[in-house]
């Protein structure tokens, strides 16, 4: 797909989505939402700044913005019916002084917004009522449009290159930062637009550390390196984990990995559309108990991906019972096992949920390789 074409899909997938929006908010007997958590309002207009609010009403968007973003919104923002753009550094006043609620009696907002700025916002915004209303916005990204699978699948190839660039690069003695700096260079090299969130590189003692932000610890050798990162295609993000030996793996190391490699395949296998969320993690799970390892799978299987590196759904043992994988659906699937005080292993791959079946879109090899 060419840019033009991409774009054009994005924003009529954001107003397949405002629809959608607005539809459950009657539904719920709101007259309409104020949106102030970024992500979300990428997905909805294209903006891609960091600081704006909108208000979507029955028959409006309002969106408002300071002078800073005046330039970039008209780049960016898709053409919706109904948009209004507000340049503002008082966006709560503008609301109150351009009557932009005019009508509207119950308005839903996202919890995550300061309570100070919901307390201002009540009493500007009289006799409008201010109701916190969670998931709603969340659950219209869970299913990504042909468009925004492009841009993951992009950025998950990005990132199985360069895994595949920077391993004859990596050397004994060399710092965990120095690993994380030549893997983010090589990604924005090949096209990246940013490291999708802080590099994980954790070898030796520290890959038992599930997040082990990259140290100053130099590289040694015959230990395990687990590289956690992730790479960024028009504002869409990828998340791959993979774990290799510097030198000579020892009999554990090497079954631990495998272990790990199977729950992933079978996890990835069993994948389907309409599955519950909480059994994709119980499958990986299971292997990883049934070779005594249980205690030390310390996090749940997975998680959504998109414009954020974690979105909803979650593979998770604690995932409601009635949370299911629809069709559409990009996760990652990410078992692993972390002994204290020894080493980890951890293998992740983005995974899209298509009615055929699981379709991985990383395609860095997933053996473990020694370098």
């Amino acid at each position: 797909m060419g840019h033009n074409s991409l774009r054009q899909q994005l924003a009529q997938g954001a107003q397949e989505r405002l629809e959608r929006l607005r539809s459950e908010l009657s539904r719920r007997r709101f007259d309409g939402i104020w949106v102030t958590a970024v992500p979300h309002i990428r997905y909805l207009t294209g903006f891609s700044g960091s600081a704006a609010q909108m208000l979507v009403v029955p028959e409006a968007v309002h969106f408002l913005t300071d002078d800073r973003y005046e330039e970039q919104v008209r780049q960016e923002l898709f053409p919706l019916p109904g948009l209004t753009v507000h340049v503002t550094r008082e966006p709560l006043l503008c609301v109150s002084t351009q009557g932009l609620l005019t009508g509207v009696r119950r308005l839903a907002f996202q919890p995550s917004v300061a309570y100070a700025t919901v307390w201002e916002a009540r009493r500007r915004w009289r006799p409008c009522q201010l109701v916190p209303l969670s998931g709603v916005v969340e659950e219209l990204f869970v299913a990504k449009f042909p468009a925004e699978v492009e841009l993951l699948r992009r950025a998950a190839q990005i990132a199985s290159q360069v895994y595949e660039a920077v391993l004859p690069e990596v050397r004994e003695g060399m710092s965990e930062r120095e690993l994380a700096a030549e893997i983010s260079y090589r990604a924005r090299c090949l096209g990246s637009e940013g490291d999708a969130f802080e590099i994980i590189v954790a070898s030796g003692e520290r890959g038992a550390l599930p997040h082990g932000r990259a140290s100053n610890r130099r590289l040694r050798r015959n230990e395990l390196v687990t590289v956690d990162f992730g790479c960024v295609v028009g504002g869409y993000v990828s998340d791959m984990t993979r774990t290799f030996v510097l030198g000579r793996a020892s009999a554990e190391q090497r079954r631990v990995y495998q272990v790990v490699l199977e729950a992933q395949e079978r996890a990835i296998e069993a994948l389907h559309v309409g599955m519950r969320a909480q059994d994709a993690d119980a499958v990986a799970r299971r292997r990883i108990a049934e070779a005594g390892y249980g205690e030390f799978f310390r996090h749940s299987l997975g998680h959504g991906i998109g414009r954020s590196v974690h979105e909803p759904p979650a593979l998770s043992p604690r995932a409601p019972r009635r949370l299911r994988l629809p069709a559409g659906a990009v996760v990652t699937v990410e078992p692993g096992i972390y002994l204290p005080g020894r080493f980890g292993v951890r293998i992740e791959d983005d995974v899209h949920l298509t009615p055929e079946g699981a379709r991985v879109l990383t395609t860095a090899p997933r053996e473990l390789l020694s370098v």
